[in-house]
């Protein structure tokens, strides 16, 4: 791994000697750096997964996202986050490239994560206002370049300016990541790159608890291929592997209960795409038991019967999309065919090559695919459609067998003893149980939960939970 992690080091430093003739200011107006704030990350998720790829492309087998918060003690909402990663690092002067748009010694590499070099600056910009990017070669010292976007957004915004990158210069890292590097690397840190970002202004969730909850959860299921060699943690959590097929034995949740996913064979087809390139395309298939996401196996996944489980077949429904390991996109529409809530237990993950990321329209940030008129023929051809349909007469066949729900009887006691307050705002029909006129607005609130934004999406939740907890205390 040394003589690896020194090839690189020196592959970087031919890039740098090759560059060093170029102009190496910034030559952005201010509408630029606003733009690409908006680069169209889903989510906070999306952005830093972006970062995540960079050091795994660096060999890291360790790495560690870190939450820094204010001095004043509040653990409520984070002030900093860091990336730490001990892959092979960056020679200082590939630390100033690497802030550039564009700037890297990966160009067009087909073999990992990254191809263009957009992933660490659009990601932080996304996030907050400042970066400051740390690094260090094994045997080297720690340099680092900050970038403050304040310095740049401000006055006349048609304004066009040159804005020089700093030069790396030596450094100690923060105070607050002190523990996390002495926890994460206990015999010493000897090489990698910590990028942390500063003046968060656009996070998506309120508290430090949902970001990270939503981060291991997320990151659990992109990356559940590559973490058999990373380890990777968010807050001091580690970020366990969840297969969205429930196909992996070794996964998260895979045994959560008695219900198991149920695999169709694997189809690999081999495809040449642009430039001659051939790469494989591997098509998984799973469908799962109606209960297969319910707490009480004898009811539905609703509300507070839904078990964790339902989260993830709920937000990766549909075709899932993996490019060389990593899930980059989820689309519940083909050309022949479109998924409906009922699809939820049909499960489908298309795997395929970077060599063929024009057929799948692989986009600059990774998080969506444009899947050509041809590779979606190819797919057809590879019996995609009819794995579809198959699974579907399975899961339909195994609602059909499934024993019938007893209806929730309601006596009248049970009906007079409500609030007449509660009777007026439920505009419950005569005739209609009060025990399934609750099902139908908990089926309501995860709906409007779904469609909405992540923060949204808490508050719903919370109140669930809340719901569920003053439920039982009073049983």
């Amino acid at each position: 791994m040394a003589q690896l992690h020194a090839q690189i080091i020196a592959t970087q430093k031919q890039y740098a000697l090759r560059a060093r003739n170029q102009n190496l200011s910034l030559i952005v107006p201010e509408s630029f750096i606003r733009g690409i704030r908006h680069m169209g990350y889903r989510s906070n998720v999306e952005a830093i997964a972006e970062l995540v790829d960079n050091s795994i492309q660096a060999y890291a087998e360790t790495i560690d996202i870190v939450f820094g918060y204010d001095a004043n003690g509040s653990t409520r909402k984070p002030t900093h986050l860091a990336i730490i990663d001990d892959g092979h690092g960056m020679d200082p002067d590939m630390i100033r490239f690497a802030m550039m748009w564009g700037g890297t010694h990966r160009e067009n590499d087909r073999g990992g994560l990254g191809r263009f070099g957009y992933g660490l600056p659009c990601a932080t910009v996304s996030m907050g206002r400042c970066f400051t990017i740390y690094s260090k070669t094994s045997g080297g010292s720690l340099h680092a370049v900050t970038f403050d976007l304040d310095s740049i957004i401000g006055g006349n915004a048609g304004a066009e300016r040159d804005v020089a990158i700093p030069t790396p210069a030596l450094a100690e890292l923060p105070h607050f990541l002190h523990d996390a590097m002495r926890r994460s690397f206990p015999g010493g840190w000897q090489s990698g790159t910590v990028i942390v970002i500063e003046k968060l202004d656009r996070l998506d969730w309120s508290t430090a608890t949902g970001l990270r909850r939503n981060l291991v959860r997320q990151l659990g299921v992109a990356y559940h291929k590559l973490l058999r060699v990373t380890r990777l943690q968010v807050d001091g959590e580690q970020v366990c592997p969840i297969d969205p097929l429930f196909l992996d034995s070794d996964a998260d949740l895979y045994d959560l209960d008695e219900d198991r996913a149920s695999a169709l064979d694997p189809v690999t087809v081999r495809v040449e795409g642009d430039e001659c390139r051939v790469g494989d395309v591997v098509l998984r298939y799973a469908w799962l038991p109606p209960s297969f996401a319910a707490t009480d196996k004898a009811r539905d996944a609703i509300g507070i019967n839904a078990n964790d489980r339902f989260p993830i077949i709920k937000q990766y429904h549909g075709i899932i999309f993996s490019r060389n390991g990593r899930l980059v996109d989820v689309q519940s529409r083909t050309p022949w065919t479109i998924f409906i809530n009922n699809d939820r237990y049909i499960r489908i993950e298309i795997e395929f090559s970077a060599a063929l990321d024009e057929a799948f329209g692989v986009t600059t940030s990774k998080q969506q695919v444009s899947v050509s008129p041809e590779m979606w023929d190819r797919l057809r051809g590879a019996g995609l459609h009819k794995a579809i349909e198959h699974l579907r007469a399975k899961v339909k066949s195994a609602k059909a067998e499934r024993p019938a729900r007893a209806p929730h009887a309601v006596s009248v006691s049970a009906e007079n003893s409500l609030p007449e307050r509660f009777k007026r705002q439920l505009a419950v029909p005569r005739g209609v149980a009060v025990s399934d006129a609750l099902r139908m607005l908990l089926d309501e609130i995860e709906s409007r939960a779904s469609g909405a934004k992540p923060v949204v999406q808490t508050e719903y939740r919370e109140l669930l939970r809340g719901w569920s907890e003053r439920m039982v205390a009073s049983s």
